[in-house]
């Protein structure tokens, strides 16, 4: 899995401009002002256009534009689902995980190589 800072990767402004301007993009598709769709929304006008300048916002102020554009069911495909693994064997509770516990084998993060095993 690559880092967050990854070459690889695209800027999170890139990310968040690309964002703002599909906001932008299905709020004109709907024939909407942006003080019509902040008022929709219940949020002020300045904070839509900050998002759809890719300024940032909140993950809040990102629900209630999607509620008032009727797409809000799709602010859940934005993550993939949480599956159980059927080689984790806590997995055979049918229960999703809550928390990620500290490895016994050593400090987390900790990589292992040849010479650093325990006496």
């Amino acid at each position: 899995m690559p880092h967050y800072d990854s070459p690889d990767l695209r800027p999170l402004s890139v990310l968040l401009s690309d964002l703002g301007k599909q906001i932008e993009a299905y709020r004109i598709s709907r024939n909407l002002k942006q003080a019509e769709l902040a008022e929709m929304a219940g949020i002020s006008r300045s904070t839509l256009a900050r998002l759809e300048a890719g300024n940032g916002g909140t993950i809040d102020s990102l629900a209630r534009i999607m509620r008032a554009l009727e797409i809000e069911d799709r602010l859940l495909d934005v993550m993939p689902d949480a599956k159980l693994s059927p080689l984790d064997p806590r997995s055979d509770t049918g229960k999703a995980r809550q928390r990620v516990r500290k490895s016994s084998e050593g400090e987390a993060g900790e990589e292992w190589s040849w010479g650093n095993e325990a006496p």
